[in-house]
């Protein structure tokens, strides 16, 4: 099948009018594009200027404070080139005024040599008698440390006896004897009686009397034991005293017998602290002292 010419369609053919308003309308878009893109060119140049400027004169500071900076060392390089050669000079001096020479040198190392020698010698010999020192400290603690031990049981025994003597000072009671006189403090057991000795007011003297024919010579007097009964805790005695007989009756345990000797002012007394069958036990209390002679009396 063949196509006529006339069956192929044709463009249409706009009119004048309407074909140039079109080409006018992009032309302006395109001017306006180039005015965008010339206005945003121009901006961009300047702000590349700007920080061109800013860069630059960043720049000239940097130099300028590098140049200071450069300036102050290359003064200081000056004053350090002029102090060395001063030192140097100085230097020079010194060695031309002391005079050291290479013998002098040496001679002052040996000495140096041997002051360093004699140094660790005498540190050696310090440091053996530092040792022997903390030997004997040591020794000195241990010892030191029985010591103390022994000062502390010695301190615990003291302490016990202290309060063995106060609690026996408390236990001692002072009582009127058979002649109406206050009494010395009567002791109740050998402690008590041990207690009365370290006072060292007067002398105690202890017997064990038994009946029997002869009298038992107590001290200044004798005693002659009559009789005794265990029940009542009584006894009868005779004592002879300045060759006068004076007869104790019924006299009870720790009742203070008491009699005047020739020359003293105070009595002697005789304490009963045991009674057993024909047999008494105790003590004589004699005064140390005499005094104005009182006569003998008797109960």
């Amino acid at each position: 099948m063949s196509i006529s010419p006339a069956s192929v369609p044709q463009p249409e053919e706009l009119p004048p009018a309407q074909s140039s308003g079109i080409s006018f309308r992009i032309f302006l878009v395109v001017v306006a594009a180039l005015v965008i893109g010339l206005g945003g060119l121009l901006y961009y140049v300047v702000q590349l200027e700007n920080r061109f400027e800013q860069t630059q004169n960043s720049l000239e500071s940097n130099l300028r404070a590098q140049g200071e900076v450069l300036e102050r060392l290359s003064q200081r390089l000056e004053q350090a080139e002029g102090r060395d050669a001063e030192l140097r000079g100085e230097v020079t001096v010194a060695k031309n005024r002391l005079g050291l020479t290479q013998t002098e040198l040496q001679k002052a190392r040996q000495i140096t040599l041997q002051l360093a020698e004699q140094q660790k010698q005498a540190d050696e010999q310090i440091a053996t008698r530092l040792g022997q020192l903390q030997q004997e400290q040591v020794a000195t603690k241990g010892a030191l440390g029985g010591l103390s031990t022994d000062v502390v049981g010695v301190k615990g025994e003291v302490k016990t006896t202290k309060v063995e003597l106060e609690k026996t000072q408390s236990e001692l009671k002072r009582v009127i004897g058979d002649l109406g006189v206050q009494s010395d403090l009567v002791a109740h057991n050998r402690a008590e009686l041990e207690q009365l000795r370290l006072r060292g007011e007067r002398d105690y003297l202890e017997f064990d009397l038994r009946k029997s024919s002869k009298r038992q010579r107590i001290g200044p007097v004798q005693l002659e034991l009559r009789k005794t009964d265990v029940k009542r805790q009584k006894y009868t005695l005779n004592l002879v005293a300045d060759d006068r007989t004076i007869e104790k009756k019924d006299k009870t345990v720790f009742e203070p017998v008491q009699f005047y000797l020739e020359g003293y002012g105070q009595p002697t007394e005789v304490v009963v602290n045991k009674i057993d069958k024909d047999r008494i036990v105790g003590y004589i209390s004699v005064p140390k002292a005499k005094e104005t002679r009182e006569p003998m009396k008797s109960s």
